[in-house]
C-alpha cells in the first residue's frame, strides 16, 4: 500500500510538473527555442537580452552573464537555464538555494545545436515536435552541402568581434557555417578564437563576412576596405551579416543563416 502511494505520489509530482511549469531562461537562444516549441506560457523569466515577439511580456531577470538571483528565487521556478556565458559563482549561489539549474553549453557544431535543442524539448515537453523540426533542419543541410561541396571553395574570415578580433576556430558552430556552405575557414586551426588584422592579410582571403551583433558591421566593413589588396576587398566580396542567428541559431534559423552564407560564397547557386 506505501508503495502505491509512493507511485502515486511520483506520478502526481510529475504531471503537475509537466503541465504547470515556471521556467526562467538566461539564454536567449533557448528563449527562442522555447517559442519555437510553442512553451512560452511556461516562461515567467528571462534575459534582458531575448529577442521577444511584440506583444509578449515577462520579467527580465539577468543578462548572458550575470543572473537577478533574488529576482528570480522570488518567481519560484521549476527551472533556470542558462548558457555558457553564465557566472558560475551565479550558478553556484542559485544552486545553494535549491534552484533547478540546467546548463546549455556553447555548441561546437551544427550536431551540438539540435542536440541542446532536443534536450531543451525533455524539459519543457514537444519532443515530438523538436524531433521533426531538426529532421527537417538537417534535410535542408544535406541539401545545401550536397550543392556545393564540389564546387571550388573560396577561404573565408568571418569577423565576430572587433577590438580585439574576434572569429571561429574549428571548435565553434561558426566553422560549420563556413564549411557546409562550401568554404575554407582560414581561422578553423587557430589556437584561439582572438585575431589579428595582420594575418588576415597574410592570409588574404576570397571572402570576409562580418558578425553585426554587438558592434557597428558596416564600419568594419570599411575599415577592410581600405586594404585595396584584399581579395575579398577587389572582388566586392566583403559582406554584413546583418543576422542574430550567425551568433546564437536554432536549428531552423541556422538553415536560414546557411543560406545566405552559401550565396555569398557561391552566387550563381540557388539554395
Amino acid at each position: 500500500m506505501k508503495k502505491v502511494f509512493f507511485l502515486l505520489l511520483l506520478l502526481f509530482g510529475f504531471y503537475s510538473n509537466a503541465f504547470g511549469l515556471r521556467i526562467v531562461s538566461l539564454s536567449p537562444v533557448v528563449t527562442e527555442e522555447i517559442f519555437l516549441l510553442g512553451k512560452e506560457k511556461y516562461l515567467v523569466g528571462c534575459s534582458s537580452y531575448a529577442l521577444l515577439p511584440k506583444g509578449f511580456r515577462v520579467k527580465k531577470v539577468g543578462t548572458l552573464v550575470n543572473a537577478n538571483i533574488e529576482e528570480i528565487f522570488r518567481l519560484k521556478p521549476d527551472y533556470v537555464f542558462v548558457s555558457g556565458m553564465m557566472n558560475p559563482m551565479a550558478i553556484r549561489k542559485m544552486k545553494s538555494l535549491h534552484l533547478r539549474v540546467v546548463y546549455f553549453g556553447y555548441p561546437k557544431s551544427f550536431d551540438d545545436i539540435c542536440n541542446q535543442f532536443l534536450k531543451l524539448a525533455k524539459y519543457v515537453g514537444g519532443e515530438r515536435l523538436a524531433r521533426e523540426i531538426v529532421k527537417k533542419a538537417k534535410t535542408e543541410v544535406k541539401k545545401i552541402y550536397d550543392e556545393t561541396k564540389n564546387l571550388s571553395k573560396p577561404t573565408v574570415f568571418v569577423e565576430l568581434g572587433a577590438h580585439p578580433i574576434y572569429t571561429a576556430t574549428k571548435d565553434s558552430f561558426v566553422n560549420d557555417f563556413i564549411k557546409l556552405a562550401g568554404g575554407i575557414n582560414i581561422a578553423a586551426n587557430s589556437k584561439s578564437s582572438m585575431y589579428s588584422v595582420e594575418e588576415v592579410l597574410r592570409k588574404n582571403p576570397d571572402v570576409i563576412i562580418i558578425s553585426q551583433m554587438g558592434f557597428n558591421g558596416y564600419k568594419e566593413k570599411k575599415r577592410w576596405e581600405k586594404f585595396k589588396f584584399l581579395k575579398a576587398v577587389k572582388n566586392h566580396r566583403v559582406f554584413v551579416l546583418n543576422d542574430y542567428s550567425l551568433c546564437s541559431p536554432t536549428p531552423l534559423t541556422f538553415v536560414e543563416t546557411l543560406k545566405k552564407i552559401a550565396h555569398f560564397l557561391h552566387p550563381g547557386v540557388k539554395f
